[in-house]
């Protein structure tokens, strides 16, 4: 341990920027993490081959690989065991869940895809770096990022929230709010995908200083409002019992997302109240009354007091005051005015406040739109275009990480190829652990991976250990 602590303490003294000492003592720990692992490793591959050993496996060959683990590199030796009349396996890889010819630990390609998913891939590979030892090409991000992403979209697909309990024991709540919208990509191939999306909740957590949402859960599909709503029911027929509970809906009431697909899956419910989205109506008066502003700011007056007269006496001012322009733009004016009229004639009773209908709620809508920003940050800016599917794999990724089902996803599939070799994996590193019997000294062999000059302080000390 002291011969340790010298060699920090000298190369401390060796380096005269603090930045460069630090560089080098996480260079110094870095060679030394993968000198352990790469011990540690072996030492449980020797203990698995003395299991399958008294089962009658033999050593086929010992094989080298080279793993990229987020703490460093390993360079490892391994066991190939062989059977009369079964195939060769590696028990080491197996039962670490190393899948064949892939340079990265299954962590590390979650990392990378977790970066690939939220940012550029160019930028992800330079983040990568910065924050680990990991370095990866932005193609190969790239390529991660689609191959976990598939595997996430197929778990959500297929394992999405089984529960055992019966109805009389799921969740009861007072209020639930559930939102539907959909996100227009551009598309590489004519067709624009689209992101549709419904995000379920129980109501707003205002006790901290960033409001959150309780108990959030979010689904999404490249394939129709109607698959995202499938997840969603669901889940809300897994979890909640929802007999005594307010259902407060919300949706800008485009296709797919109408009154009736949120009825469908929300069942049998105490009460279910609709709302028009505040955001699209605000946005509708504005683009339909662009050419007026006085008027767009008396109609948003209107219909927030929710005045069907002075909506209409709005239109009829706003008509009136189409003077001295050419009747070519009068008549598209006029236009204008009667689909806006239509609109919120059509949307009506789902454009009533909370107040207005006597809920003892007060807010809690419009997440979903709010909540387009992490899908169209990562998809929509600097012109970015996307195919169906690559897009759907990015989108899995994002909603698994805001529902904390990324690692959950990963490890599901990885467990079924663990599980069958869980007990033996366990037995050998209880008996890796143990202390060994014998007193003899052993010369252990290692290497100190040197990432900077020869003549550098690491460069010597690889060279000694070597």
């Amino acid at each position: 341990m002291n011969h340790i602590i010298s060699q920090i303490v000298e190369l401390w003294k060796n380096e005269e920027s603090v930045i460069d000492i630090e560089n080098n003592l996480n260079l110094w720990f870095q060679g030394w993490n993968e000198w352990l692992m790469q011990h540690a490793i072996e030492r449980i591959d020797k203990e698995l081959y003395q299991q399958y050993k008294h089962k009658g496996w033999h050593v086929d060959n010992i094989e080298p690989r080279t793993v990229q683990f987020v703490f460093g590199k390993i360079t490892y030796y391994r066991r190939r065991l062989k059977k009369e009349g079964r195939l060769s396996f590696i028990a080491l890889d197996e039962a670490l869940g190393l899948q064949k010819y892939k340079r990265y630990s299954p962590n590390t390609q979650k990392v990378m895809a977790q970066l690939g998913a939220n940012m550029p891939y160019r930028q992800a590979k330079k983040s990568l770096l910065i924050s680990s030892s990991v370095t990866a090409s932005h193609s190969t991000i790239h390529r991660v990022t689609q191959e976990v992403g598939e595997k996430v979209q197929h778990y959500l697909s297929k394992y999405y929230y089984k529960s055992d309990l019966p109805k009389t024991k799921r969740k009861k709540v007072k209020a639930l709010y559930i939102e539907g919208d959909g996100l227009l990509v551009k598309g590489r191939q004519g067709d624009s995908p689209t992101i549709h999306r419904v995000i379920v909740h129980e109501g707003i957590d205002k006790k901290k200083q960033r409001h959150t949402l309780i108990n959030k859960m979010a689904f999404s599909s490249l394939d129709s409002s109607k698959d995202a709503f499938k997840q969603a029911a669901h889940y809300l027929n897994q979890v909640y019992d929802l007999k005594e509970t307010l259902v407060i809906t919300n949706s800008d009431g485009g296709s797919g997302y109408e009154k009736d697909k949120f009825d469908t899956i929300v069942g049998y419910c105490h009460r279910h109240e609709h709302f028009r989205d505040t955001y699209h109506v605000h946005r509708k008066v504005k683009e339909r009354l662009s050419f007026d502003k006085k008027m767009e700011g008396l109609m948003i007056k209107a219909v927030k007091k929710f005045d069907w007269s002075l909506v209409e006496s709005v239109c009829a001012t706003a008509e009136s005051r189409l003077i001295d322009i050419p009747e070519e733009s009068k008549a598209i004016r006029k236009d204008q005015i009667e689909k806006l009229k239509k609109y919120l004639y059509r949307n009506w009773e789902y454009i009533k406040s909370f107040k207005q209908r006597d809920l003892p709620l007060s807010d809690g809508t419009g997440v979903c739109e709010t909540g387009h920003r992490v899908y169209s940050y990562r998809t929509k800016r600097q012109g970015r275009s996307w195919t169906k599917a690559g897009v759907a794999n990015v989108v899995a990724l994002l909603t698994a990480e805001q529902n904390s089902l990324l690692e959950e996803a990963l490890t599901t599939e990885v467990d079924s190829i663990v599980e069958p070799l869980g007990e033996d994996l366990k037995g050998a590193v209880r008996q890796a652990l143990k202390k060994p019997r014998s007193t003899t000294h052993t010369v252990q062999t290692g290497k100190i991976s040197n990432f900077g000059p020869v003549s550098s302080f690491i460069g010597k000390l690889g060279r000694a250990f070597s």
